[in-house]
């Protein structure tokens, strides 16, 4: 994230978006003091937005707790209608879904992570805990790599100096020195396949989304239960329809502005 200039930063409006993110599948409900925990704001701070957020009706309060509001899908929902998200990206990643009967994604960098904005999930019985909006680590993520790889050597310096590389699993890399050799592989063969390193047990390939021909806006990765297929019959047999189908989206996303200015990783 680039340095906010101080005189145009409204702070209150960052706070309140903390206090809003602050809540998630480990903190459905929270106390004014877990939030200000959270959040690093002082208990009396933390209660005028928690209180104002309730009046806007974003947040319930039950007793000394608060929770969020169905109302709060309105500010996520605005994104994906704006962009068309769903009528540009579904038809490549559909395509794809059912040649493979494979998980398909769509994802986007966000901070040091990937964001899921289209998923369209596998027909086979395991399934996968994915859904718009979902966010993973991208040094662990196929798509994450893929994207990081075409990054300029600055941004990727600064996504390094940020990230957290924690284990996942016994398999994940962590090491930034073995991941600089594997995003430069990445680089050189254009796509990135990550075994059981996400989760044990899920095998993903993922391939950059490059509007530009230079720095990808975006990646789609299919998955599989690690042990369906063998890594390198997964990779011949699904690269060229991902390959396919990110050149196609490519070009429908350059010819779109609005959608190429809203995907392009800040720098």
């Amino acid at each position: 994230m680039s340095t906010p200039d101080k005189e145009q930063f409204v702070t209150s409006l960052a706070r309140g978006l903390d206090v809003l993110r602050s809540f998630g599948p480990q903190r459905p409900e929270q106390t004014i003091g877990q939030v200000a925990d959270a959040t690093g704001l002082s208990p009396a701070v933390a209660r005028r937005f928690l209180l104002t957020l309730v009046a806007l009706g974003y947040l319930a309060q039950v007793d000394r707790r608060f929770v969020l509001t169905p109302r709060v899908l309105e500010l996520g929902a605005s994104y994906p209608d704006s962009m068309d998200l769903a009528g540009v990206a579904q038809p490549h990643l559909q395509q794809v879904r059912d040649e493979t009967r494979d998980s398909v994604s769509l994802t986007a960098l966000s901070g040091t992570d990937v964001i899921h904005l289209v998923h369209l999930q596998t027909e086979r019985l395991l399934r996968f805990a994915v859904t718009q909006g979902s966010r993973v680590p991208a040094y662990v993520s196929a798509t994450g790599r893929a994207i990081l790889a075409t990054l300029p050597d600055d941004r990727l310096d600064a996504y390094f100096a940020t990230a957290e590389l924690a284990p996942r699993t016994p398999s994940t890399v962590t090491d930034e020195g073995v991941l600089r050799e594997e995003l430069r592989s990445v680089r050189s063969a254009g796509y990135a396949l990550v075994v059981d390193e996400l989760d044990a047990g899920i095998t993903v390939l993922g391939v950059p989304v490059v509007p530009d021909g230079r720095t990808a806006v975006a990646g789609i990765s299919c998955a599989i239960a690690s042990g369906l297929c063998a890594p390198e019959a997964f990779v011949a047999s699904r690269l060229p329809l991902l390959q396919r189908a990110a050149e196609s989206l490519a070009g429908q996303i350059a010819r779109s502005p609005a959608l190429r200015h809203s995907l392009a990783p800040p720098g």
